[in-house]
């Protein structure tokens, strides 16, 4: 028996005892549950050209009560070129779930380069974060292999390809709706330029006769002295435009737009006295002399044309019957 004095070293015997037995058991599912966790990582080959591309897949398996994502490649893949990702393959067993997805990979030198290791964090049984490491896999880039005793062939031009009528289907398509687009607008700007029939001819009609008009007009031009004060190019215009409104208002004759020629063979197709056809010819022709030969008239001239003037309205006014019927 034991007495008093020796149970304190034995109770503290047992409680060291006990404290490394549950800290060997923790450690032990610590273990446990790392060495279910698996990182492989696996190529195609570990021999390629340069430049060309390699499939590289990682294989994750944990535990169900883990979870674990598979990490995200951007850039690389250890020291090698990442180029795409597959989808994620999943794996679901009751007690272990497996994931694994295939990168592409590439080099572009030529030398030893590595594929890896790949990190995964990931939360452990006992609530603490770790990071697994997958395995590294070696891959020899090589260069083309060259024949040094053959002589250096001169480069290949660019192959001729023939062309597809597929490819012009867009180029096609793109000409024929800028045409369309073209004729839309020629529609669109001649229907909204377009003047109304007659609208470009029309003219302010006078309340007064065409007759009472003219000799108006005529008067004013007197009244204006203007071959008086050296401006006789200027009087002979107005006297002609007087004139040419007094047969569109007359005979519905749209002479201003005329020439003194165009005037002439057209003129007998109205009904006027032979000496009113004379008297407007001699005016035009005038006219024309002082505004396109730079002929200066004498002052004789000048009035005898404005006589004539009146004489013409004279000998074309319409007779009392015509007035009563318009």
């Amino acid at each position: 028996m034991l007495n008093a004095g020796e149970w304190g070293p034995v109770r503290m015997c047992g409680y060291i005892c006990l404290f490394m037995l549950l800290f060997m058991l923790d450690t032990m599912q610590v273990l446990n549950a790392q060495t279910t966790v698996s990182a492989t990582l696996t190529a195609d080959s570990t021999h390629i050209l340069i430049g060309d591309h390699l499939n590289v897949k990682l294989t994750l398996k944990h535990p169900a009560s883990l979870k674990i994502a598979m990490p995200v490649v951007k850039d690389s893949v250890g020291n090698m070129e990442f180029i795409s990702a597959s989808k994620i393959d999943t794996v679901n067993e009751p007690t272990v779930q497996s994931f694994s997805q295939t990168y592409t990979v590439s080099a572009f030198d030529s030398g030893q380069f590595h594929a890896g290791p790949i990190a995964i964090p990931y939360k452990n049984t006992s609530g603490t974060y770790d990071t697994l490491f997958s395995n590294t896999v070696i891959v020899d880039v090589n260069t083309v292999p060259v024949d040094t005793m053959r002589p250096i062939k001169p480069i290949k031009g660019p192959l001729a390809v023939p062309y597809a009528w597929q490819e012009f289907v867009l180029y096609a398509l793109a000409a024929l709706l800028l045409l369309l687009l073209i004729i839309g607008g020629i529609i669109l700007y001649e229907r909204y330029t377009r003047e109304k029939p007659g609208a470009s001819n029309a003219r302010p009609i006078p309340k007064d006769p065409a007759h009472i008009w003219a000799r108006k007009e005529l008067k004013k031009l007197e009244d204006d002295k203007l071959w008086q004060k050296d401006q006789v190019k200027l009087y002979y215009s107005r006297l002609t435009e007087i004139l040419r409104l007094y047969l569109e208002y007359r005979f519905n004759w749209l002479a201003l737009e005329s020439t003194t020629g165009e005037i002439e063979n057209a003129i007998d197709n109205y009904q006027m006295k032979e000496k009113a056809k004379d008297n407007l010819l001699q005016i035009l022709r005038a006219a024309d002399l002082v505004k396109f030969a730079k002929l200066l008239p004498a002052p004789e001239s000048n009035i005898k044309a404005m006589e004539s003037a009146y004489k013409f309205i004279d000998l074309t006014e319409p007779k009392e019957e015509e007035q009563k019927k318009s």
